[in-house]
C-alpha cells in the first residue's frame, strides 16, 4: 500500500475524524497515484492517520475508509455492510423501504444502497468504490439475499470522478412496480425509472411531521410534489383537498397512481413549472398548508446565490397564497442552501411582505440517512415548518 503524506496543518482535521482530504492539503505528488487506489495517510511529523482511497482528478483527493490500520477487503466490506443493516432494524419493522447504506455516514464513502422489499437499488459514485464493485455486490447478495439488484449510478459525481454512468439490472429479475408501505399509506414505486434511487425515503419523517398539523377540512398545496407524498399524508389526516404541482408529467402520473392506491378522490393536479404556476394562479389566502420541496437548486457553491433567489421567490408567492395562521413547509436538499440560509431567506420575506413567521419545526433527513457530524455536507436536507401571521 502506497503512502500519501498530508500537510501538518491538516492533521487536527483528521484527528477529529473528518473523512475528506482535499488535493491542496496533500504533501505528495498527486500524479504518483491511480484513481481508486487505496493508500495509507501519513503525516511526516505525526505518522499514520488513516486508510483511504484517492482520486487525483478530484478536488476531494482522498476519502477515508478507516482511521485504523485495516485491510480493505472482503472482511472490511462484510463488517461495514452488516453493521449498516443492523442500524436499520428498528426502521425495517415500520416500513418495507429504507436506505441501507448512506455513504460517509456508514463509513462507506461513495456507496448508496436503498432496500425496497427484497430489491436493492444502488449507486456507486466514486472511483474508489468502483474498484470494489464485485466485492460489494457479492457481500450484498450474501447478507441481504435480494431477488433483484438495480444500479442507478448516474449522478454528476461519477463524471467528476472520471467515470461513465451505469444504469440497469445487475442481478435477478426486475419488478415493474413496488408497493411501498409507510405509516399506513401505500406508494407505488417504479424503481427502475423513478427519480434518484427510487423514492424520497429521506423525507419519511418530515411527511409525518407536516401531516401531524393537519386539521379536518384543511386545504393543501404540494409544490414540486414528485410522487405526492406530503399531500397524500395530509389528505389521509383529514384535509378536504390537495393541489399537486410538478413540472414532470411522469411525476404527476405517479402521484395520481398513489392517490388511487390510497382510495383518495378529492384532489387537483397540474403539470407545470412551480414559478410559472404560482405567478399565473395568483392564489390569495387559499391554503392551510403549503409544501415547497423543490429539487436541488444549488449543486455547487457557485449556484447558491441564484438558488436563494429562487427560494425567496417561491416563499413570497406561497406566503401570499397561505391563509393567515396557515403553515408553510420549506425544504432545501442542497448543503449549499442549509438551515441558516433558509432562515435568512424567511427573514427577508418577512420584512418585504410585513408578515411574521413562527418557527414550529426544524426538519432534516430521516434516521436511515444519518448525518456525520464531522462532514458538514452530510447535512444536506433541511426544512422549516413556519406558521404565517399576517
Amino acid at each position: 500500500m502506497n503512502k500519501v503524506y498530508i500537510k501538518h496543518s491538516v492533521v487536527p482535521k483528521l484527528r477529529r475524524f473528518t473523512p475528506w482530504v482535499y488535493a491542496n492539503e496533500i504533501d505528495s505528488s498527486l500524479e504518483e497515484f491511480q484513481s481508486g487506489e487505496v493508500v495509507a495517510l501519513f503525516s511526516k511529523k505525526d505518522g499514520f492517520l488513516g486508510t483511504a482511497y484517492v482520486n487525483p482528478k478530484c478536488a476531494i483527493f482522498a476519502r477515508v475508509l478507516s482511521f485504523g490500520k485495516e485491510e480493505i477487503g472482503k472482511k472490511f466490506f462484510h463488517n461495514r455492510i452488516k453493521r449498516a443493516i443492523a442500524k436499520r432494524e428498528a426502521l425495517l419493522s415500520q416500513t418495507n423501504a429504507v436506505r441501507l447504506i448512506h455513504s460517509e455516514a456508514d463509513f462507506l464513502p461513495g456507496l448508496i444502497v436503498d432496500k425496497y422489499g427484497d430489491t436493492l437499488s444502488i449507486q456507486i459514485n466514486t472511483a474508489g468504490m468502483e474498484t470494489f464493485r464485485e466485492l460489494i455486490l457479492s457481500t450484498l447478495k450474501q447478507l441481504v439475499n435480494p431477488s433483484w439488484i438495480v444500479e442507478k449510478s448516474d449522478e454528476h459525481s461519477r463524471e467528476i470522478e472520471g467515470l461513465e454512468s451505469k444504469n440497469g439490472t445487475l442481478f435477478g429479475t426486475p419488478t415493474k412496480q413496488f408497493e411501498l408501505s409507510e405509516n399506513g399509506l401505500t406508494f407505488l414505486v417504479d424503481i427502475e425509472d423513478a427519480q434518484k434511487t427510487g423514492f424520497y425515503l429521506d423525507q419519511r419523517k418530515n411527511r409525518a411531521i407536516c401531516a401531524s398539523y393537519i386539521k379536518e377540512g384543511d386545504t393543501v398545496l404540494d409544490i414540486c410534489c414528485n410522487a405526492g407524498g406530503f399531500g397524500i399524508y395530509a389528505l389521509a389526516k383529514g384535509a378536504k383537498n390537495a393541489v399537486f404541482v410538478d413540472i414532470s408529467e411522469s411525476a404527476i402520473e405517479q402521484t395520481k397512481a398513489n392517490l388511487a392506491a390510497n382510495a383518495i378522490e378529492t384532489y387537483e393536479t397540474y403539470t407545470a413549472d412551480a414559478f410559472t404556476f404560482m405567478k399565473e394562479k395568483k392564489y390569495k389566502n387559499s391554503f392551510d398548508l403549503i409544501v415547497l420541496d423543490p429539487p436541488s437548486f444549488a449543486k455547487t457553491k457557485e449556484q447558491a446565490s441564484g438558488a436563494k433567489r429562487g427560494f425567496k421567490h417561491l416563499l413570497m408567492e406561497s406566503t401570499k397564497a397561505v391563509k393567515d395562521g396557515g403553515l408553510i413547509a420549506l425544504f432545501s436538499c442542497s448543503f449549499h442552501v442549509g438551515k441558516k440560509e433558509l432562515l435568512e431567506i424567511a427573514m427577508e420575506v418577512s420584512h418585504d411582505l410585513k408578515v411574521q413567521y413562527i418557527l414550529l419545526e426544524q426538519m432534516q433527513q430521516d434516521s436511515d440517512h444519518p448525518c456525520l457530524i464531522n462532514a458538514s455536507a452530510s447535512f444536506y436536507l433541511n426544512g422549516l415548518l413556519l406558521r404565517v401571521e399576517k
